[in-house]
């Protein structure tokens, strides 16, 4: 059977017009409670399933969203994801995923197939200035694009996101307060993504407003997993004059160095004072607790997708800028150096 031969079947059963049931379907907030209600039922007794395809071939309309992201194992994304799927839920969107592993040819390969998959829009976890090519066909295909995670310079695209170098520095500056002076840092690819680089400019700022001398050879970049963290750590721990302060510009990073200063010997945070960056679930389960910066993962996704959509249904491309704050979550992680 067809869609529209399904449909009205259903409609048929309920006493409606084929319309309502679309209605029902597609944007239930149009339909009268008591009408939904019946609809509904008829769709669940009868196992009816909609045929969201052939409805986007039939009014030329996709409603599938395509959301990149660098590593789905992280939990920032994670929730980037749930905040993303549940507010298209509710809208009638689906959702097509791309891992590009901070790879920037995956990436462009995965874009393609957004584009080839007619996709509704795209929302993009990060933005590098390099992606010029990148920035110029999303603009030619005419699909609406929004960055989420990051305060972009350009002006000509939308993003949802939080200053990532403001965040940064605060943890640095704290850390200074504390009266650290040899503050190890432990990064992602920062060389890859422009966020993670706004990081390491914070930190190198708030270092310079204190006349504090960046030091390369206690600045490790590498992959952020808590094997990363761990080994990063341990050759940080390991040096002559090792750091009195870390700060970790991920929390898993900062879950892993934690567990390597404790292998060694080390106290945290009478030896070494440790701050993450995200406040993951698990930063407030470490012991000690873990000080961090707590970044709007969620809620970012969460606008971005409302935005998306309004651009959608209202067939515009409007240019959205939303900065939301961070907050320092002070624990136990970190202490005065004597």
């Amino acid at each position: 059977m067809s869609n529209h031969t399904d449909m009205k079947k259903i409609a048929d059963i309920v006493g409606v017009s084929i319309a309502t049931v679309s209605r029902t379907i597609n944007s239930p907030e149009s339909v009268r409670p008591l009408t939904r209600k019946k609809v509904l039922r008829a769709i669940e007794d009868h196992q009816y399933i909609y045929n969201s395809s052939a409805a986007d071939l039939s009014r030329k309309k996709t409603t599938v969203i395509g959301v990149l992201i660098p590593d789905a194992q992280m939990p920032m994304f994670g929730s980037a994801l749930v905040a993303i799927q549940d507010n298209l839920q509710e809208k009638n969107y689906s959702i097509m995923v791309g891992n590009t592993k901070y790879n920037s040819n995956i990436e462009v390969k995965l874009l393609k197939q957004f584009q080839q998959r007619n996709v509704a829009g795209i929302i993009k976890t990060g933005f590098d200035a390099t992606q010029s090519t990148l920035e110029k066909s999303i603009k030619e295909w005419g699909i609406p694009c929004i960055v989420i995670f990051e305060k972009l310079q350009n002006p000509n695209i939308s993003y949802v996101g939080f200053d990532n170098y403001k965040a940064a520095f605060s943890a640095t500056q704290y850390l200074i307060e504390l009266g650290h002076k040899r503050i190890g840092l432990i990064v992602g690819p920062y060389t890859k993504q422009m966020r993670i680089r706004k990081r390491v400019e914070g930190y190198k700022a708030a270092l310079e407003e204190s006349n504090i001398k960046f030091n390369p050879e206690i600045s490790i970049e590498t992959n952020v997993g808590l094997l990363e963290g761990k080994n990063a750590m341990s050759r940080l721990l390991s040096l002559p004059e090792p750091p009195t302060a870390i700060f970790a510009a991920a929390d898993r990073l900062a879950i892993g160095a934690l567990r390597a200063a404790t292998e060694m010997g080390f106290c945290v945070p009478e030896d070494v004072s440790i701050i993450g960056y995200g406040d993951i679930d698990v930063a407030a389960f470490c012991n000690p607790p873990l000080t961090t910066v707590r970044t709007p993962n969620y809620s970012c996704a969460r606008k971005a997708t409302e935005l998306i959509i309004g651009q959608i249904e209202n067939n515009t491309n409007t240019i959205f800028h939303y900065c939301m704050e961070t907050s320092l979550i002070i624990r136990d992680s970190c202490i005065q150096y004597k």
